[in-house]
C-alpha cells in the first residue's frame, strides 16, 4: 500500500512538473500579444519581445518573465527526475539557471531608470538574457546526448527532436546576432525565441505522457 501510494504520490508531481513546461510557453506568448496589443506603435517586427518591460503596462511582461522563469524551474525538476546519467542531472541544472536568469530578466526591467525606451539600453537585462539563451541551447544538446542509449518504445523520436532544436537555435541565434541593427531584428528574436519555446512546450508533453505510464 505504502509503495502504491509513493509511486501515485511520485506520478502526481510530475504531472505539475511536466505541466509547468506546458503552460510556460503559451502564457508568456499570449501575454506578449495582449500587451503588445496595448501599446499602440508597437512593432512585433521592430521591436525586442523585452522591450514590453519597459513603458506603460510594463509589469505584465515584468511579471510575466518571472512566472516563465518560475515555471521553467519546476519544469527543469521533472525533466531532470526523467533523464538518465549525470548529463541528465546536468539538464536539470541548466535549465533551473536559465529559470533564475529568466526571473532577472524580469527584474533587471523593473528597476530599469523610468526613461529608457529599448531593453537592449539596459545592459544587466541583456546579460542575463544572453546567458539564459546560452543555457537552454546548452540543455538541448545535454537532453540529446543524455538520452543516447534510451529505449526507443519510451522516447521515441524526441531524442531527434532536441538535437533538431538545439541546431534550429543555434541558426536563428546567428540570424538574431546579424540582424541586430536591422528594422527587421524583433521578428528575427521571434524566430530564435519560437524554437526554444517549443522544445520547452515539447518536452513538457513528453513528460506528461511519461508520467501517465
Amino acid at each position: 500500500m505504502t509503495n502504491n501510494n509513493s509511486r501515485d504520490s511520485y506520478q502526481k508531481h510530475q504531472k505539475i512538473f511536466a505541466l509547468c513546461g506546458i503552460v510556460a510557453p503559451i502564457l508568456f506568448t499570449v501575454l506578449v500579444i495582449i500587451e503588445s496589443l496595448l501599446r499602440p506603435g508597437y512593432s512585433q517586427i521592430l521591436n525586442d519581445v523585452s522591450d514590453l518591460g519597459l513603458g506603460p503596462y510594463a509589469l505584465i511582461q515584468n511579471i510575466s518573465f518571472m512566472v516563465f522563469g518560475l515555471l521553467s524551474i519546476g519544469f527543469a525538476m521533472g525533466l531532470g527526475a526523467n533523464l538518465p546519467n549525470r548529463a541528465g542531472k546536468a539538464v536539470k541544472w541548466l535549465v533551473t539557471v536559465f529559470g533564475l536568469c529568466i526571473i532577472l530578466a524580469g527584474v533587471t526591467l523593473l528597476s530599469a531608470p523610468g526613461d529608457v525606451t529599448y531593453a537592449k539600453d539596459v545592459v544587466s537585462h541583456g546579460l542575463v538574457s544572453a546567458v539564459a539563451f546560452l543555457l537552454i541551447i546548452i540543455a538541448m544538446f545535454l537532453t540529446w546526448l543524455a538520452l543516447r542509449n534510451s529505449n526507443n518504445d519510451i522516447w521515441g523520436h524526441y531524442r531527434l527532436f532536441s538535437l533538431i532544436c538545439g541546431l534550429f537555435s543555434i541558426i536563428t541565434l546567428v540570424i538574431l546576432s546579424y540582424t541586430q541593427f536591422y528594422s527587421y531584428h524583433g521578428a528575427s528574436e521571434r524566430l530564435f525565441i519560437a524554437v526554444w519555446m517549443i522544445w520547452i512546450e515539447g518536452t513538457g508533453l513528453k513528460l506528461y505522457s511519461l508520467s501517465n505510464s
